[in-house]
């Protein structure tokens, strides 16, 4: 059909040439389904020119929703690459999801691209060709990420002209790092994957169990409901003789469906490097030396204060609790100091000197001889705000180091900011209990410390070279492309969290806190802060993913996983000449935060350092791989006779079991029939426990409020 058409069009030119190609290669996938992981090469000619195209159709798992519930279905992608492009990426889909693909396939186009790029074994420039997908289904399907990874997998397979295997399926969200992502409804997915003759079902790493709700029934009542956690490789092969493999990321997928790996040189296994250390280490021993005196100077003053410690309000004892916080955070800062985490000694550091300072306020708000003490006290915050935040706002980004230094300082900008506005609204409505005094302190202790911390970031960007070249406009698409992907990311967690209602509780705090994160981000890139918006948007796509990911797990079971994809993101970012030094910096902070079992913030740390390292190094990679051939990893299929050897043992167990309990059911029907006296039912106990909410109020009192030491006294008579 397309030669066709071609030898009537010889007296166009090229450009309507390739204007309909891309009809051609949009429209007829709507006719007939393809078969399987099919690829279509073509050329054609007109003079001197040619185009080159390539194409392939494979199947993509989704899930439906029906009148019965949930199910699998299949949908059909065909990917089609087209040469004399410029990098445009077009998207049809029928019926629409609920979730726009569009997304999905450009991150997928930007990933592949950036993998084939430099690639040492192939001349290939993916900035040179136009790429088209064309989805179509049976039935609405929810969401549309969960297509990423296969979309990506195609798109690498075309570009490189690479067979796909055509008895593999997966499912997986594309992740800005070249992970893949968490995504919902696995056993409908295998389901769907096995009704098209699918052996071999890829999902994302982690995802090897799922939940689901049992009822127990006595005498036909449900009696309870619980959720019970059950192995989705034994699903699949049990239900239909197929095998499950999870993948970490696009090279894990690549492997499995085309047997081919793009290597990595080898680096040191370390995460950090001297570069960096040298760097961070003067920071971290000036901040330590800063909360030593800062501290010793509020023990002093707490010593010498007059500030009232009786009953019921005793105002010391807040100070003195603040200072033995301060204290702890000044002992793990020494801590992390001698064990060279760096980046953990500033962390604990800031955290001290935020309690100092707050004890010193609080000391000095006693003074009788200062009415006006918390008004000038927020006017200095205001002005320490103002001219951190204008240094922040005007620093030059030039590459991808002054992209992650100054992104940084504008994110404890708006952190700074946040604490600014409550603390003024604070005062505006008036201070009326000493709760909220002691509130309003702290919130401008912590102006002071993150506007100094603003600085520490922009200065630290100066120990290393800059890598890349960043504009205004290059930056500024950077960061739309990555808050487009950060919305499909929680509008599709959104989905599958209200599909599994009360199974996803633990889930929604990630959730809210992503959609807070992508409003600021759209804000921020609306308010021409494109750093800024573009590492909120990574933390926003972060924390959709965890909303999914953690899902029927505790937040340890993932720590060892996170740790090992951040680390391989790290190193593989500075293959392609970019230090992550906020990638690193968070990446140890993950690390003492795990050593502590904090487990929560760890996991949180390590994916979101990962995703800034694995972002940074698709973002515009300066150093060639090379893709190899490994060969599809083999897959051994138990056969029918060896399946029955086995399981021979479990199956002459089960039959002289059923025997014994043959057995016993006749001797207690035979029991009950010569015992006719019932006996009478013993009820069991019923026990109750009730439970005291405690209220924890971090203040002593929240009494009419006492304005100095002379007051207090004075209202005590």
């Amino acid at each position: 059909m397309l030669s066709i058409i071609m030898r009537k069009l010889g007296v166009l030119n090229i450009k309507k040439i390739v204007l309909v190609i891309a009809i051609v290669a949009i429209i007829s996938p709507s006719f007939s389904y393809s078969i399987l992981a099919t690829s279509n090469p073509g050329e054609i000619y007109q003079g001197e020119e040619s185009i080159i195209y390539r194409n392939v159709t494979v199947y993509a798992p989704a899930v439906a929703s029906t009148d019965n519930g949930y199910i699998g279905v299949i949908s059909t992608v065909t990917v089609t690459i087209q040469s004399m492009g410029s990098g445009r990426v077009f998207v049809d889909t029928l019926p629409l999801t609920e979730v726009d693909m569009q997304g999905s396939a450009r991150l997928a186009v930007k990933v592949a691209s950036a993998l084939v790029k430099n690639d040492e074994n192939h001349n290939v420039d993916p900035s040179k060709y136009d790429y088209f997908f064309v989805v179509r289904t049976s039935a609405p399907v929810i969401g549309g990420p969960s297509a990423g990874g296969i979309m990506t997998v195609a798109t690498i397979s075309l570009l490189e002209n690479w067979e796909m295997s055509n008895t593999t399926v997966m499912t997986g969200m594309i992740n800005p790092d070249g992970s893949i992502g968490p995504i919902g409804g696995i056993t409908q997915k295998i389901d769907a994957a096995h009704s098209v003759g699918a052996t071999h079902f890829l999902i994302p790493k982690g995802q090897g169990t799922y939940t689901e709700m049992v009822a127990t029934t006595v005498n036909g009542w449900i009696t309870t409901v619980r959720p019970v956690t059950r192995n989705i490789a034994d699903y699949a092969m049990e239900n239909y003789g197929m095998t499950v493999t999870e993948v970490a990321d696009i090279n894990d997928a690549l492997e499995n469906f085309t047997g081919y790996r793009f290597i990595f040189n080898e680096t040191d296994t370390n995460f950090t490097t001297d570069g960096y250390i040298n760097a961070i280490k003067p920071l971290a021993s000036t901040l330590l030396e800063d909360a030593r005196r800062k501290y010793d100077n509020a023990t002093l003053i707490i010593d010498n204060t007059s500030i009232p410690n009786n009953y019921p309000t005793y105002y010391k004892n807040d100070l003195i609790d603040s200072l033995n916080i301060a204290w702890d955070n000044l002992k793990k800062s020494e801590e992390a100091y001698e064990n060279e985490s760096y980046y953990t000694s500033t962390s604990e550091s800031f955290q001290s000197l935020i309690y100092s300072r707050f004890i010193l306020y609080t000391c000095e708000y006693w003074d009788p001889d200062n009415d006006s003490f918390l008004q000038d006290l927020l006017n200095d915050a205001k002005a320490k705000y103002n001219d951190a935040a204008s240094l922040a706002r005007n620093a030059e980004i030039s590459g991808y180091i002054s992209l992650q230094t100054v992104g940084a300082a504008q994110r404890r900008a708006t952190e700074a900011k946040d604490r600014l506005d409550s603390a003024e609204n604070m005062y505006n409505n008036g201070l009326l209990y000493y709760s909220q005094v002691l509130d309003f302190l702290y919130k401008i202790a912590f102006i002071f410390e993150r506007s100094n911390s603003i600085g520490w970031w922009i200065n630290i960007g100066s120990s290393f070279n800059e890598t890349g070249e960043l504009d205004k406009d290059i930056l500024n698409n950077l960061a739309l492309e990555y808050v487009e992907e950060a919305q499909q990311a929680t509008i599709y967690s959104s989905i599958i969290l209200s599909e599994l209602g009360t199974l996803a509780i633990d889930s929604t705090n990630y959730l809210n806190l992503a959609e807070s994160l992508l409003l600021s981000a759209r804000n921020n890139l609306d308010n021409d802060y494109p750093a800024l918006a573009f590492f909120e948007a990574l933390e926003a796509t972060v924390r959709a993913n965890l909303a999914i990911e953690i899902i029927g797990f505790e937040p340890e079971e993932k720590i060892e996983i996170a740790s090992e994809s951040a680390n391989n993101n790290i190193a593989r970012s500075r293959q392609q000449g970019i230090e992550p030094v906020l990638a690193v910096s968070y990446y140890e902070f993950a690390e003492s935060l795990a050593n502590e079992s904090e487990y929560d913030s760890a996991l949180l740390y390590f994916r979101y350092g990962g995703m800034i390292a694995g972002a940074l190094g698709l973002t515009e990679p300066t150093s060639g791989t090379s893709s190899r051939y490994i060969g599809v990893p083999e897959i051994l299929q138990p056969s029918s006779l060896s399946l029955l050897l086995e399981n021979l043992g479990i199956i002459l167990s089960i039959a002289i079991l059923a025997g014994v309990v043959g057995l016993g059911f006749g001797i207690i029907i035979s029991s009950v029939v010569t015992n006719k006296q019932e006996k009478p039912r013993k009820e069991s106990e019923k026990h109750t426990q009730e439970y005291e909410e405690i209220s924890k109020n971090p203040y002593f009192s929240d009494k009419e409020i006492p304005r100095s030491i002379k007051d207090y006294y004075k209202k005590q008579k």
